[in-house]
Protein backbone atom coordinates (compact mmCIF):
# COMPACT_ATOMS: atom_id res chain seq x y z
CA UNK A 1 0.00 0.00 0.00
CA UNK A 2 1.30 3.38 -0.73
CA UNK A 3 1.54 6.35 0.85
CA UNK A 4 -0.93 8.05 -0.75
CA UNK A 5 -3.58 5.01 0.32
CA UNK A 6 -2.81 5.54 3.99
CA UNK A 7 -3.20 9.08 4.12
CA UNK A 8 -6.85 9.19 4.75
CA UNK A 9 -6.39 6.57 7.26
CA UNK A 10 -3.72 8.22 8.96
CA UNK A 11 -5.51 11.31 9.19
CA UNK A 12 -8.92 9.96 10.28
CA UNK A 13 -6.73 8.39 13.11
CA UNK A 14 -5.04 11.72 14.33
CA UNK A 15 -8.79 13.82 14.12
CA UNK A 16 -9.51 10.47 16.45
CA UNK A 17 -7.19 11.27 18.84
CA UNK A 18 -7.62 14.64 18.84
CA UNK A 19 -11.03 14.55 19.32
CA UNK A 20 -10.38 12.01 22.16
CA UNK A 21 -8.09 14.76 23.66
CA UNK A 22 -10.36 17.94 23.45
CA UNK A 23 -12.56 15.02 24.89
CA UNK A 24 -10.50 14.03 27.90
CA UNK A 25 -8.68 16.50 29.01
CA UNK A 26 -10.27 18.07 32.12
CA UNK A 27 -7.87 21.38 32.29
CA UNK A 28 -9.40 23.13 29.69
CA UNK A 29 -12.68 24.45 28.78
CA UNK A 30 -13.63 24.85 25.04
CA UNK A 31 -16.68 26.42 23.66
CA UNK A 32 -17.28 26.66 19.88
CA UNK A 33 -19.51 29.37 19.22
CA UNK A 34 -21.28 30.37 16.00
CA UNK A 35 -20.74 34.17 15.16
CA UNK A 36 -23.38 35.50 17.46
CA UNK A 37 -21.73 34.20 20.60
CA UNK A 38 -23.97 31.36 21.21
CA UNK A 39 -22.35 27.90 22.06
CA UNK A 40 -23.53 25.29 19.83
CA UNK A 41 -21.03 22.69 21.25
CA UNK A 42 -18.23 22.29 24.25
CA UNK A 43 -15.38 20.40 24.05
CA UNK A 44 -13.02 19.14 26.86
CA UNK A 45 -13.20 19.91 30.70
CA UNK A 46 -16.54 22.16 30.62
CA UNK A 47 -17.56 20.94 33.23
CA UNK A 48 -14.66 20.72 35.35
CA UNK A 49 -13.64 24.21 35.00
CA UNK A 50 -17.04 25.73 34.36
CA UNK A 51 -19.59 23.30 36.53
CA UNK A 52 -21.61 23.37 33.49
CA UNK A 53 -22.55 20.26 31.27
CA UNK A 54 -22.30 20.64 27.43
CA UNK A 55 -25.99 20.36 27.14
CA UNK A 56 -26.86 22.89 29.78
CA UNK A 57 -24.33 25.66 27.69
CA UNK A 58 -25.54 24.28 24.02
CA UNK A 59 -27.92 27.13 22.84
CA UNK A 60 -26.96 29.83 25.33
CA UNK A 61 -24.48 32.80 24.65
CA UNK A 62 -21.25 32.58 25.91
CA UNK A 63 -21.70 35.74 28.02
CA UNK A 64 -23.31 33.46 30.57
CA UNK A 65 -20.20 33.04 31.72
CA UNK A 66 -18.77 36.66 32.11
CA UNK A 67 -19.17 38.27 35.95
CA UNK A 68 -21.98 41.38 35.92
CA UNK A 69 -19.26 44.15 35.74
CA UNK A 70 -17.64 42.76 32.80
CA UNK A 71 -21.22 42.33 31.02
CA UNK A 72 -22.15 46.33 31.94
CA UNK A 73 -18.56 47.07 29.86
CA UNK A 74 -19.31 45.23 27.08
CA UNK A 75 -16.16 43.01 27.38
CA UNK A 76 -17.92 39.88 25.92
CA UNK A 77 -18.33 41.47 23.13
CA UNK A 78 -15.09 43.57 22.89
CA UNK A 79 -13.81 39.88 23.00
CA UNK A 80 -15.38 38.72 19.90
CA UNK A 81 -14.87 42.22 17.97
CA UNK A 82 -11.04 42.36 18.76
CA UNK A 83 -10.92 38.11 17.70
CA UNK A 84 -12.73 39.36 14.20
CA UNK A 85 -10.29 41.92 13.78
CA UNK A 86 -7.14 40.38 14.94
CA UNK A 87 -7.82 37.19 14.52
CA UNK A 88 -7.68 36.39 18.31
CA UNK A 89 -8.49 37.72 21.79
CA UNK A 90 -6.21 36.77 25.02
CA UNK A 91 -7.86 38.00 28.28
CA UNK A 92 -6.94 37.20 31.82
CA UNK A 93 -10.46 38.04 33.62
CA UNK A 94 -12.58 36.26 36.63
CA UNK A 95 -15.65 34.13 35.21
CA UNK A 96 -18.33 32.44 36.63
CA UNK A 97 -19.20 29.01 37.19
CA UNK A 98 -22.14 27.25 36.94
CA UNK A 99 -22.87 27.69 41.28
CA UNK A 100 -22.10 31.44 40.77
CA UNK A 101 -18.69 31.38 42.37
CA UNK A 102 -15.98 33.19 40.96
CA UNK A 103 -12.53 31.68 38.71
CA UNK A 104 -9.21 33.38 37.61
CA UNK A 105 -8.76 32.04 33.94
CA UNK A 106 -6.41 32.47 30.86
CA UNK A 107 -8.24 32.65 28.14
CA UNK A 108 -7.97 32.80 23.92
CA UNK A 109 -11.02 33.86 21.71
CA UNK A 110 -10.44 32.63 18.03
CA UNK A 111 -12.83 33.29 15.25
CA UNK A 112 -13.12 30.49 13.02
CA UNK A 113 -12.85 30.93 8.57
CA UNK A 114 -14.31 28.72 6.32
CA UNK A 115 -12.38 27.93 2.77
CA UNK A 116 -14.41 30.80 1.44
CA UNK A 117 -12.89 33.03 3.75
CA UNK A 118 -15.99 33.18 5.24
CA UNK A 119 -16.51 34.01 9.06
CA UNK A 120 -18.69 31.05 10.42
CA UNK A 121 -17.94 31.35 14.27
CA UNK A 122 -15.63 31.14 17.12
CA UNK A 123 -13.97 29.22 19.29
CA UNK A 124 -13.01 29.88 22.72
CA UNK A 125 -10.60 27.91 25.61
CA UNK A 126 -9.92 28.66 28.60
CA UNK A 127 -8.09 27.22 31.37
CA UNK A 128 -8.62 27.88 35.51
CA UNK A 129 -5.77 30.08 36.99
CA UNK A 130 -7.31 30.75 40.19
CA UNK A 131 -4.70 29.45 42.74
CA UNK A 132 -1.87 31.39 40.81
CA UNK A 133 -4.12 34.10 40.81
CA UNK A 134 -4.44 33.66 44.56
CA UNK A 135 -0.90 33.09 44.84
CA UNK A 136 -0.21 36.63 42.80
CA UNK A 137 -2.86 38.15 45.01
CA UNK A 138 -1.25 37.03 48.25
CA UNK A 139 2.33 38.31 47.17
CA UNK A 140 0.65 41.65 46.28
CA UNK A 141 -1.02 42.15 50.11
CA UNK A 142 2.49 41.08 51.35
CA UNK A 143 4.28 43.33 49.41
CA UNK A 144 1.72 46.25 49.96
CA UNK A 145 1.86 45.24 54.03
CA UNK A 146 5.82 45.22 53.50
CA UNK A 147 5.54 48.93 52.02
CA UNK A 148 3.58 50.23 55.06
CA UNK A 149 5.47 48.77 57.65
CA UNK A 150 8.56 50.69 55.68
CA UNK A 151 6.68 53.93 56.18
CA UNK A 152 5.98 53.16 59.52
CA UNK A 153 9.59 52.54 60.34
CA UNK A 154 10.49 55.88 58.38
CA UNK A 155 8.13 58.37 60.63
CA UNK A 156 9.72 56.04 63.86
CA UNK A 157 13.33 56.74 62.47
CA UNK A 158 12.48 60.24 62.23
CA UNK A 159 10.97 60.54 65.38
CA UNK A 160 13.20 59.01 67.61
CA UNK A 161 15.74 60.99 66.26
CA UNK A 162 14.05 64.05 67.08
CA UNK A 163 13.26 62.82 70.55
CA UNK A 164 17.05 61.34 70.68
CA UNK A 165 18.26 65.09 69.42
CA UNK A 166 16.39 67.24 72.37
CA UNK A 167 17.93 65.96 75.26
CA UNK A 168 21.79 65.94 73.27
CA UNK A 169 22.28 69.58 73.21
CA UNK A 170 22.15 69.91 77.18
CA UNK A 171 24.29 66.58 77.39
CA UNK A 172 27.04 68.05 75.15
CA UNK A 173 27.21 71.57 77.57
CA UNK A 174 27.29 69.73 80.27
CA UNK A 175 30.79 67.93 78.72
CA UNK A 176 32.30 71.48 77.48
CA UNK A 177 31.73 73.24 81.31
CA UNK A 178 33.38 70.34 82.76
CA UNK A 179 35.79 70.45 81.20
CA UNK A 180 36.41 73.50 81.45
CA UNK A 181 36.16 73.55 85.17
CA UNK A 182 39.07 71.29 84.49
CA UNK A 183 41.07 73.93 83.75
CA UNK A 184 44.11 73.94 80.75
CA UNK A 185 45.77 70.53 81.74
CA UNK A 186 44.62 67.39 79.88
CA UNK A 187 40.45 66.55 81.19
CA UNK A 188 39.88 63.70 83.23
CA UNK A 189 38.81 60.63 82.84
CA UNK A 190 35.67 60.84 83.96
CA UNK A 191 34.80 64.23 81.34
CA UNK A 192 36.94 62.27 78.81
CA UNK A 193 34.22 59.14 78.89
CA UNK A 194 31.20 61.43 79.34
CA UNK A 195 32.54 63.33 76.10
CA UNK A 196 33.59 60.03 74.22
CA UNK A 197 29.40 58.81 75.17
CA UNK A 198 27.87 62.09 74.19
CA UNK A 199 29.95 62.12 70.61
CA UNK A 200 28.89 58.65 70.24
CA UNK A 201 25.24 59.48 70.55
CA UNK A 202 25.55 62.37 68.08
CA UNK A 203 26.97 59.81 65.54
CA UNK A 204 23.83 57.49 65.83
CA UNK A 205 21.50 60.08 65.89
CA UNK A 206 23.03 62.25 62.86
CA UNK A 207 22.93 58.52 61.58
CA UNK A 208 19.46 58.23 61.86
CA UNK A 209 19.07 61.40 60.39
CA UNK A 210 20.36 60.40 57.43
CA UNK A 211 18.71 57.61 57.35
CA UNK A 212 15.25 58.91 57.49
CA UNK A 213 16.48 61.47 55.16
CA UNK A 214 17.94 59.04 52.32
CA UNK A 215 14.33 57.03 53.00
CA UNK A 216 12.17 59.99 51.80
CA UNK A 217 14.52 60.71 49.49
CA UNK A 218 14.90 64.52 50.83
CA UNK A 219 18.85 64.36 51.23
CA UNK A 220 20.42 66.48 48.89
CA UNK A 221 24.31 66.68 47.47
CA UNK A 222 26.04 70.12 47.62
CA UNK A 223 28.43 69.12 45.37
CA UNK A 224 31.70 71.12 44.46
CA UNK A 225 35.28 70.79 43.07
CA UNK A 226 37.29 69.60 45.81
CA UNK A 227 40.90 67.64 46.41
CA UNK A 228 40.34 63.77 46.40
CA UNK A 229 43.33 63.14 49.05
CA UNK A 230 42.41 66.12 51.45
CA UNK A 231 39.62 64.45 51.85
CA UNK A 232 40.32 61.17 52.45
CA UNK A 233 43.43 62.54 55.04
CA UNK A 234 40.69 64.51 56.88
CA UNK A 235 39.04 61.14 57.15
CA UNK A 236 41.77 58.93 58.28
CA UNK A 237 43.02 61.23 60.57
CA UNK A 238 39.28 61.77 62.57
CA UNK A 239 39.61 57.70 62.97
CA UNK A 240 43.25 57.49 64.08
CA UNK A 241 42.83 58.00 67.88
CA UNK A 242 40.31 55.30 68.13
CA UNK A 243 42.75 53.38 65.88
CA UNK A 244 45.79 53.85 68.27
CA UNK A 245 43.65 53.45 71.18
CA UNK A 246 43.28 49.42 69.47
CA UNK A 247 47.11 49.70 69.03
CA UNK A 248 46.26 49.07 65.00
CA UNK A 249 47.93 50.64 62.08
CA UNK A 250 46.46 52.88 59.93
CA UNK A 251 48.46 53.16 57.08
CA UNK A 252 47.13 55.90 54.13
CA UNK A 253 48.16 55.49 50.65
CA UNK A 254 47.55 58.71 48.14
CA UNK A 255 48.21 60.14 44.60
CA UNK A 256 51.29 62.08 44.92
CA UNK A 257 49.65 64.54 42.65
CA UNK A 258 46.66 66.14 43.29
CA UNK A 259 42.94 64.81 42.22
CA UNK A 260 40.22 66.84 41.45
CA UNK A 261 36.80 65.70 41.83
CA UNK A 262 33.46 66.95 42.06
CA UNK A 263 31.88 65.65 45.22
CA UNK A 264 29.94 66.62 48.46
CA UNK A 265 32.50 67.17 50.78
CA UNK A 266 30.74 66.57 53.65
CA UNK A 267 29.08 63.46 53.01
CA UNK A 268 32.15 61.99 51.03
CA UNK A 269 34.48 62.81 53.83
CA UNK A 270 31.01 60.62 56.07
CA UNK A 271 31.40 57.89 53.64
CA UNK A 272 35.06 57.09 54.18
CA UNK A 273 35.06 57.56 57.89
CA UNK A 274 32.31 55.39 58.40
CA UNK A 275 34.49 52.44 56.20
CA UNK A 276 37.43 53.19 58.19
CA UNK A 277 35.63 52.92 61.45
CA UNK A 278 33.82 50.01 60.64
CA UNK A 279 37.59 48.43 59.40
CA UNK A 280 39.23 49.96 63.59
CA UNK A 281 35.56 48.22 65.05
CA UNK A 282 36.00 44.77 63.20
CA UNK A 283 40.21 44.51 63.85
CA UNK A 284 41.64 43.29 66.77
CA UNK A 285 44.38 44.61 68.73
CA UNK A 286 47.32 45.18 66.56
CA UNK A 287 46.11 44.41 63.36
CA UNK A 288 46.09 46.50 60.21
CA UNK A 289 44.25 48.87 58.28
CA UNK A 290 44.79 50.71 54.78
CA UNK A 291 42.96 53.28 53.42
CA UNK A 292 44.31 53.62 49.43
CA UNK A 293 42.73 56.44 47.11
CA UNK A 294 43.39 55.90 43.58
CA UNK A 295 41.82 57.43 40.05
CA UNK A 296 41.37 54.57 37.51
CA UNK A 297 40.26 56.01 33.95
CA UNK A 298 37.31 58.61 34.98
CA UNK A 299 36.70 57.28 38.62
CA UNK A 300 38.10 57.70 41.83
CA UNK A 301 38.30 54.69 43.68
CA UNK A 302 38.91 54.29 47.12
CA UNK A 303 39.54 50.99 48.99
CA UNK A 304 39.46 49.95 53.08
CA UNK A 305 41.51 47.21 53.32
CA UNK A 306 41.85 45.46 56.86
CA UNK A 307 43.41 42.00 58.52
CA UNK A 308 40.67 41.58 60.94
CA UNK A 309 37.55 39.09 61.35
CA UNK A 310 36.72 39.22 57.54
CA UNK A 311 33.00 38.12 56.65
CA UNK A 312 31.46 34.49 56.43
CA UNK A 313 30.10 34.11 52.64
CA UNK A 314 26.56 33.90 54.10
CA UNK A 315 26.45 37.49 55.14
CA UNK A 316 28.54 39.38 51.81
CA UNK A 317 25.07 39.75 50.05
CA UNK A 318 23.51 41.82 53.33
CA UNK A 319 26.17 44.04 54.52
CA UNK A 320 24.91 46.74 52.92
CA UNK A 321 20.83 46.14 53.98
CA UNK A 322 19.31 48.55 56.66
CA UNK A 323 19.87 47.28 60.27
CA UNK A 324 22.31 44.38 59.46
CA UNK A 325 24.85 43.81 62.17
CA UNK A 326 27.66 41.59 60.88
CA UNK A 327 28.60 38.47 62.91
CA UNK A 328 31.96 38.36 62.41
CA UNK A 329 33.62 37.99 66.20
CA UNK A 330 32.48 37.40 69.30
CA UNK A 331 33.69 40.50 70.85
CA UNK A 332 32.28 42.72 68.29
CA UNK A 333 29.13 40.88 67.12
CA UNK A 334 25.66 42.38 67.69
CA UNK A 335 27.22 46.06 68.08
CA UNK A 336 25.57 48.90 66.62
CA UNK A 337 22.34 49.34 64.89
CA UNK A 338 23.31 48.50 61.00
CA UNK A 339 23.26 51.98 60.09
CA UNK A 340 26.79 52.63 58.73
CA UNK A 341 27.18 50.70 55.53
CA UNK A 342 23.39 51.20 54.46
CA UNK A 343 24.39 54.70 54.46
CA UNK A 344 27.53 54.13 52.45
CA UNK A 345 25.62 52.77 49.72
CA UNK A 346 22.91 55.60 49.55
CA UNK A 347 25.43 58.35 49.59
CA UNK A 348 27.97 56.66 47.23
CA UNK A 349 25.01 55.97 44.89
CA UNK A 350 23.52 59.39 44.71
CA UNK A 351 27.28 60.19 43.81
CA UNK A 352 26.19 58.06 40.92
CA UNK A 353 28.81 55.72 42.08
CA UNK A 354 29.21 51.87 43.38
CA UNK A 355 30.51 49.88 46.31
CA UNK A 356 31.20 46.50 46.83
CA UNK A 357 32.70 44.37 49.42
CA UNK A 358 35.08 41.12 49.21
CA UNK A 359 36.37 39.05 51.79
CA UNK A 360 38.07 35.80 52.03
CA UNK A 361 35.81 34.40 55.04
CA UNK A 362 35.84 34.58 58.78
CA UNK A 363 39.01 35.71 59.95
CA UNK A 364 40.49 36.24 56.80
CA UNK A 365 39.81 40.26 56.80
CA UNK A 366 37.88 42.43 54.27
CA UNK A 367 37.74 45.11 51.45
CA UNK A 368 35.02 47.92 50.59
CA UNK A 369 35.32 49.48 47.55
CA UNK A 370 34.16 52.95 46.46
CA UNK A 371 34.38 54.42 42.84
CA UNK A 372 32.94 57.36 41.76
CA UNK A 373 32.95 59.26 38.55
CA UNK A 374 35.28 62.04 39.14
CA UNK A 375 32.51 64.62 37.62
CA UNK A 376 29.76 64.26 37.84
CA UNK A 377 26.35 63.86 35.29
CA UNK A 378 24.01 66.31 35.00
Amino acid sequence: MDDESRAPGAQAAAGRLVELWLQQDRERAVLILDRDGTVLRTLAGVEAVLGYTGQELAGTSASVIFTPEDLARGLDRLEMDVALHIGHAEDDRWHLRRDGTRIWASGTMRALWDEAGQHVGFVKALRDRTDSRATVQTLENRVAALARERDSMQVFLATLAHELRNPLAPLLNVAQLLRLQAGTGEAPPHVRMIENQVAQLKRLVDDLVDVARLEHHKLRLRLQSVELQGLVRQAVESQRPEAQRKRQSLDLLVPPEAVTMEADPQRLVQVIVNLVANAIKYTGEAGHIWVIANVDDREAVIRVKDDGAGIVPEMLPMVFDLFTQEVRTADSAGTGLGLGLPIVKELVSLHHGTVEVRSEGAGRGSEFTVRIPLWQRV
